[in-house]
């Protein structure tokens, strides 16, 4: 290329990009939001919207839409032909108006004549099954490779539409359950949390926040116009096999909303009770209590312990043509057939909630069922109708917030519970956490540190004979971390659990009011084994690794 010509490029290159920061001043001065068109996603189902001859008397470009939500750009809001449409659009949908350059009303313009050979607008799915897609899958396949494809999709004028992509296929292929984005001061913040840790996976330019932000809003069909609110949405992800279910969380931050997508894989609930780390004799006392037609059962644990998977997978082996399952969630997660799922709903400032965990409960015992999970009791009044459904011919099935099995009794009498009541309708207390496995692909074997030794015969010393381990020249099982663990020495997880029986003992322990030692001593006594104990034997077998236990476990051992 002649100097002329490079020269007559970079002269016009630095003319846009002053029409384009005019522009976002201008937008500043209007309070209005500023989006460059050349970058951001532009549905032609959209853009058909208004005529190309209107479009073109008011520079008026409508660039995304779902249902009745408009993103609407203008490159003149007062302009009275601008108004006129701007008014016709407010009399039929709900519309946001972006401030937009002439370069970027020209660029999108030019799109008018590809209309009736355009794509399938967003509709609250994304596709992930294009041979691309699959080439992308095997190229992104670490934290590493990631970064490297975000770098080279940045330094090009990027595709807002592309990135997500690339976002969504990096947290697929690591096993990332959740994807943070968290806009800051300079810079947004993308984090995938895999194996229960956060990973900073990128930090992207600011510019690029209100791309992801209103491409993410409009697929998960939240409300454009909403601001310092937070909201909820959902889509789905279809791949070449399957359809994953993506749940949105957006709540307003001092630099914009901070989003974060929960990746509800299917996968997680094709588990068999056997396959999630429960140890033979827990899993005789777990299948023989949910063998049983009545009684409460109660998992606990933090958000993210596993407690869900657990509810499903005892739910999955419940099935049966002859039984009557219903769930009362906060969402619905997974979708399980033959099961009848409801979801609490969502209630806003000043509004009445007609139908939450204690009303849905009440209305569940109308419908005849056999067996009821509730996602979560956390009031007096679920608690009491939960415990009188546990009584009356129902087998209930639900989760408390405590840090241990023990906990789970006093947090019910803290909720007026009378305890020869609670004492009759509890059948097993299950409490549990996940660990981290050793990455298969990068394990060694190594002798234990006399600290460490001392540390496994201090937790095993008073358990049972028929699970006590044999410590003599022991090897435990680390990871030296590679590219498929990305350099943490860990892949995949595991639960450790407690199991508190109601045996007629712990009934008359109940019945006392008692606190929490009281019934962790009743526990030990009864020969439980706590989740750290569980934890230990774990580590003995080369599953996991003493620090990962004690990360888990904290103070609770």
């Amino acid at each position: 290329m002649p100097e002329s010509d490079k020269l007559n490029n970079k002269l016009a290159e630095l003319k846009l990009q002053e029409e384009e920061k005019a522009t976002q001043q201008l937008a500043q001065k209007l309070n209005l939001p500023y989006v460059n068109l050349i970058l951001a996603p532009i549905s032609t189902e959209a853009l058909s919207t208004i005529k190309p001859e209107e479009s073109r008397k008011g520079q008026v470009i409508i660039f995304q839409k779902e249902n009745n939500q408009l993103a609407v750009g203008c490159v003149d809001y007062h302009n009275q032909e601008t108004q006129k449409i701007i008014n016709q659009l407010k009399s039929r949908n709900q519309i946001k108006v972006f401030i937009i350059s002439p370069h970027s009303f020209q660029y999108a313009h030019s799109l008018y004549p590809k209309i009736k050979i355009s794509t399938a607008p967003i509709s609250g799915q994304i596709s992930l099954s294009s041979e691309a897609d699959f080439e992308l899958q095997e190229k992104i396949n670490s934290i590493d490779q990631i970064k490297k494809t975000i770098d080279q999709i940045t330094q090009n004028q990027i595709d807002i539409s592309e990135l997500f992509k690339v976002i969504l296929t990096g947290a697929l292929v690591n096993n990332a359950s959740d994807i943070h984005l968290e806009a800051q001061a300079s810079q947004i913040d993308i984090r995938y949390r895999i194996d229960g840790l956060l990973h900073l996976i990128y930090s992207l330019p600011t510019k690029f926040y209100h791309l992801l932000d209103q491409r993410i809003k409009l697929l998960s069909k939240m409300k454009l116009n909403l601001e310092n609110v937070a909201q909820d949405g959902r889509f789905t992800i279809k791949t070449k096999n399957e359809e994953i279910e993506v749940r949105v969380s957006t709540i307003p931050g001092n630099y914009g909303d901070s989003i974060v997508m929960r990746i509800l894989d299917p996968k997680a609930i094709n588990l068999q009770l056997e396959d999630l780390g429960i140890r033979d004799d827990l899993y005789q006392i777990l299948k023989k209590e949910i063998e049983q037609p009545t009684g409460m059962i109660i998992t606990t644990g933090p958000t993210g312990s596993g407690k869900t998977t657990l509810l499903y997978t005892i739910l999955k082996k419940k099935f049966s043509p002859e039984i009557k399952t219903i769930t009362l969630e906060n969402p619905i997660e997974y979708h399980l057939s033959g099961i009848t799922q409801t979801q609490i709903e969502k209630s806003y400032a000043g509004e009445k909630n007609n139908y939450n965990f204690a009303s849905g409960l009440r209305a569940i015992l109308r419908q005849d069922p056999d067996i009821i999970m509730v996602g979560e009791i956390r009031d007096k009044e679920t608690a009491q109708t939960a415990v009188q459904a546990a009584l009356t011919g129902h087998l209930v099935i639900s989760t408390i917030h405590t840090n241990d099995a023990a906990g789970a009794i006093p947090r019910f009498i803290n909720f007026g519970i009378d305890s020869a009541t609670l004492a009759s309708a509890l059948r097993l207390i299950i409490a549990q956490r996940l660990v981290r496995r050793v990455c298969p692909f990068c394990q060694e074997e190594y002798q234990p540190s006399q600290d460490e030794l001392a540390e496994i015969k201090k937790a095993t010393e008073n358990l049972p004979a028929d699970i006590k381990p044999n410590l003599e020249n022991i090897t435990l099982r680390r990871g030296k971390g590679c590219p498929k663990c990305n350099q943490t020495g860990y892949k995949g997880r595991i639960g450790i659990f407690e199991l508190i029986p109601i045996t007629k003992t712990m009934e008359k322990v109940i019945i006392s009011n008692p606190n929490h030692y009281q019934i962790q001593q009743q526990a030990n006594q009864e020969k439980m084994t706590t989740m750290y104990q569980d934890g230990i034997l774990k580590v003995v077998q080369g599953v996991t690794t003493l620090d990962e236990v004690k990360r888990v476990t904290g103070d609770i051992h």
